[in-house]
């Protein structure tokens, strides 16, 4: 599964870590693929950040299983990432000619697949690159945020054409966020994105206790179960889990 969207701060980071860290809860093997040279996974989820991950794992061929790291949640596993990340793809480039095979993210998983992983879930950079065109052409699902405001349409609409230009069969769901009832402009874009898609979700609301707890290494689910933002970002897991 992928999470991905070409307009930054949107929340894209804060849905791969709360969906995957909600799989595994539900007892499935999941793998957090940080794919975003900011790294912003291992914050997130409390883990010291471990240099070289993607770029060790994809560049120099080292196993996956050594490039892996815990992440005090049963069953929820990282691959970090840091600004090595933002050299791969060129590296890619240049090892395949300019024509690096559309399944390579696959490929590269399916040694995780075969010692048991359920879910891969993949972080990917805003910026339009490889790297984000191989996650969305190896996921089965394609998850993309969509803060309710005018330039994350346009996101929307350019992660789409993407989609599209690399060919990806796989399942889109739409997932609203930033929303806050209050105000009319919200409401409005939440409607039109209604009314782009039947695949989506219902909004993930505004709520500062979503920040408090990633600035602690903690999702939401983890640090304030019975809010609103978990009951938002726990039923966008269950929709997930369903698609996939």
């Amino acid at each position: 599964m992928t999470v991905a969207s070409q307009k930054g701060g949107v929340g894209k980071t804060t849905l791969a870590v709360h969906i995957a860290a909600g799989l595994a809860a539900s007892g499935l093997q999941v793998l957090v693929v940080d794919l975003d040279p900011q790294g912003h996974c291992s914050i997130a989820l409390g883990v010291e950040p471990a240099p070289g991950g993607v770029f060790g794992w994809l560049i120099q061929e080292r196993p996956l299983s050594r490039l892996v790291v815990c992440t005090g949640r049963e069953r929820l596993r990282l691959l970090p990432s840091d600004k090595t990340t933002a050299t791969a793809a060129t590296f890619l480039e240049i090892q395949h000619s300019g024509r690096v095979p559309r399944d390579l993210l696959s490929g590269a998983l399916a040694p995780a697949v075969r010692n048991g992983l359920d879910v891969a879930v993949l972080d990917t950079s805003p910026t339009v690159g490889a790297l984000q065109a191989l996650a969305m052409a190896a996921a089965g699902v394609v998850v993309v945020p969509a803060a309710c405001d005018m330039l994350s349409q346009h996101g929307l609409a350019a992660t789409v054409q993407t989609l599209e230009v690399v060919e990806s069969s796989a399942g889109v769901v739409v997932v609203p966020t930033m929303f806050d009832a209050r105000t009319k402009h919200s409401q409005r874009m939440l409607a039109e994105l209604r009314g782009w898609s039947e695949n989506v979700l219902p909004p993930v609301h505004q709520a500062t206790i979503v920040r408090d707890a990633l600035a602690e290494g903690k999702t939401v689910l983890e640090h304030a179960p019975a809010s609103r933002a978990a009951r938002d970002l726990g039923f966008v897991v269950e929709m997930v889990r369903g698609a996939l």
